[in-house]
């Protein structure tokens, strides 16, 4: 008896077996099915993601001429140079600019990066000449206090230097 009770166990099992194998067979190729869809869908919206990219940066470039007046360069060694050439300290230079001293000694160095504004005022007065500059400065003179000094002391007659410094010694 045992070999027949064992004998059916087995055959139930057997056809247990097949019957799930019919039943789950069509499930598992329809999720096979499913994921290779989802595998192709995703690979569908990867390129349309950088076909939009290409397409947004081609915009960009094209629009990047109209926009090249808004568009402003800027390098420390320009502002310093200018003004330099222009013969002007920071704070007369910044004055013309519209911005402090210490701004023009932070571009200068390269630690700081003007504003839109102060750019867009730079760019003005780098547009400029020299005597439209000096004109809008109200003096006659880009110098600086200390160089104008030296100026006018070295204008001056030699009899007239000799008795600015007796003056200057009695008080």
């Amino acid at each position: 008896m045992p070999n027949f009770a064992g004998a059916l166990k087995g055959e139930i099992r057997r056809l247990a077996r097949k019957e799930v194998r019919a039943t789950v067979m069509p499930v598992r190729k329809l999720v096979a099915e499913l994921r290779r869809r989802v595998a192709q869908q995703r690979r569908l919206i990867a390129e349309l993601e950088r076909r939009s990219k290409r397409g947004a940066r081609r915009e960009r470039a094209a629009e990047a001429p109209a926009t090249e007046e808004s568009q402003i360069r800027f390098s420390p060694a320009w502002v310093t140079k200018h003004r330099k050439k222009l013969k002007m300290s920071r704070r007369v230079y910044a004055k013309l600019v519209g911005v402090s001293a210490q701004s023009i000694f932070g571009w200068e160095s390269g630690r700081t990066r003007p504003r839109r504004g102060a750019l867009e005022s730079w760019r003005r007065v780098r547009g400029m000449g020299k005597r439209e500059l000096t004109g809008l400065l109200g003096s006659g003179k880009p110098a600086a206090g200390k160089e104008r000094a030296r100026k006018a002391k070295r204008d001056r007659p030699v009899a007239k230097r000799r008795s600015t410094r007796r003056a200057a010694k009695k008080k």
